[in-house]
């Protein structure tokens, strides 16, 4: 028992430290898109405010029909949602918060596709503690308690669905106070180096292009838990071979643990 305990640490702290090299060509395409949009004039650049605090919230933070200003990734609109790591800080523009299209001032009374990605760089991953970190990562996103923001569904498809009350709106809740409330709860974690975060509100077609990179990243992510909770190795009948066949680190990851077995 002791042997695969182990096993899935040392199989997890490949998937956070040794292997963040994995999501570099991703975190290039979100680069290149908004690089793109730049072009356009849609883009808005903004910076966390480490001073900037918002009210939580009571009830849960239920905003009803009637009193919402701006509803994001409803179903119908398209929504994406997902965080990429990697080990090379540099890869990482620390303390920026990206809007591509309209900032939620411009938008109360509408229904906005919605996607919100979130990169990170973290130091000193190791077997012990890799498999806790990332839980705590990929839990901060229902963990947010600000007034008059619903998070009113968060799916296992890395998929988000909100609400901004009027009230809230009036009184100035921005992207700038749920980008900087996110990255403080980020920061609190002391192995964190640097986090930025992307909102895109521009239109379907955008949220859709990032949400094809969630699903390219998520195949590379879904290989690495089949090897870690499966103890799995037959190519032939896994459903990921053709991410290991194109991401190396994959594969490196499969020849090590077999060696262990």
């Amino acid at each position: 028992m002791q042997t695969m305990h182990y096993m899935l640490y040392k199989i997890t702290d490949m998937l956070l430290y040794h292997d963040m090299d994995c999501f570099s060509k991703h975190i290039d395409k979100i680069r290149s898109f908004i690089e793109r949009k730049k072009q356009s004039g849609s883009v808005s650049e903004l910076s966390f405010n480490q001073d900037l605090t918002w009210p939580e919230g009571n009830n849960r933070n239920i905003v009803l029909a009637p009193d919402m200003a701006v509803e994001l990734g409803n179903p119908r609109d398209t929504s994406t949602s997902f965080f990429l790591w990697i080990d090379n800080p540099d890869k990482v523009r620390n303390g920026r918060i990206t809007v591509v299209g309209p900032e939620l001032k411009k938008c109360q009374g509408k229904s906005l596709p919605f996607g919100k990605i979130v990169l990170v760089s973290g130091r000193d991953f190791n077997e012990d503690n890799s498999y806790e970190r990332y839980r705590e990562m990929e839990s901060l996103r229902y963990d947010l308690n600000l007034k008059g923001y619903m998070l009113r569904a968060a799916s296992q498809y890395k998929r988000e669905w909100s609400r901004i009350s009027n009230e809230a709106l009036d009184k100035g809740f921005s992207f700038t106070v749920l980008g900087s409330a996110l990255m403080k709860q980020l920061y609190a974690f002391e192995y964190i180096e640097a986090v930025e975060v992307i909102f895109i509100t521009s239109s379907r077609d955008d949220v859709f292009e990032m949400w094809s990179v969630n699903e390219e990243a998520s195949r590379i992510i879904g290989a690495m838990n089949k090897m870690m909770q499966e103890l799995s190795f037959d190519c032939d009948s896994c459903d990921f071979t053709d991410v290991c066949s194109e991401v190396a680190d994959l594969r490196h990851m499969r020849d090590s643990m077999m060696k262990k077995v």
